[in-house]
């Protein structure tokens, strides 16, 4: 996307969330899969989010073994994952690119002690009753996102106005790039300052 402009960027960003979904939790299978079954399920519904689709690999088993070994994922009965792991497995995944392992350990460690399914008779919660309502609710919330950057998109378009023409685009592009980094950076701090406050209980 490096030649293209302020304009170009802002309707390719618009059909990235047109065409972007979480899966959801009526999409996981509602039986027990090996470890292939729950790979190729993971490559197929993600690939979307991936940056190279053709090459990456969303989840390898290798990755999944050291989740369920570090203690982060409940380990896979005689060798199959259930409802409960797929679901902590899409935490997993959704987290992975910005918080590290020992924080995603921290968050998820008391959503899994008390909603998994050897707790969920005393809450009547589920893992994926808890998955279903944040990325239903964040599924519908996308729709709303494009109208929250247009001023984002609407300054870098502004920005740099006395520049060479030869320089502005390349400038207005760097502008927003900058404009969208500030933006994961500041969350990225509250989301650590958030973990940092949490107790072994799960309370701030």
């Amino acid at each position: 996307m490096q030649n293209y402009s302020i304009d170009e960027l802002e309707q390719a960003f618009g059909q990235l969330l047109e065409q972007f979904e979480f899966i959801d939790s009526g999409e996981i299978p509602d039986i027990d899969l090996y470890m292939d079954q729950v790979t190729t399920f993971m490559d197929r519904h993600l690939a979307q989010a991936s940056r190279d689709p053709e090459n990456d690999k969303i989840l390898t088993k290798t990755m999944i073994n050291n989740y369920a070994k570090s203690d982060l994922l409940i380990p896979p009965v005689r060798k199959k994952y259930g409802m409960d792991q797929m679901i902590l497995l899409l935490f997993i995944y959704y987290m992975k690119s910005f918080l590290s392992i020992s924080d995603i350990q921290t968050v998820l460690e008391p959503i899994k002690e008390r909603y998994a399914s050897k707790a969920a008779g005393e809450t009547r919660i589920s893992l994926r009753d808890i998955y279903q309502e944040i990325y239903s609710s964040l599924g519908k919330n996308l729709e709303e996102l494009l109208e929250q950057t247009k001023a984002e998109f609407e300054a870098s378009r502004n920005s740099f106005a006395d520049a060479p023409e030869e320089d502005r685009e390349v400038l207005q592009r760097f502008d927003l790039l900058c404009r969208f980094c500030a933006d994961i950076y500041i969350r990225k701090l509250f989301v650590e300052r958030m973990i940092d406050q949490m107790d072994s209980s799960g309370k701030s």
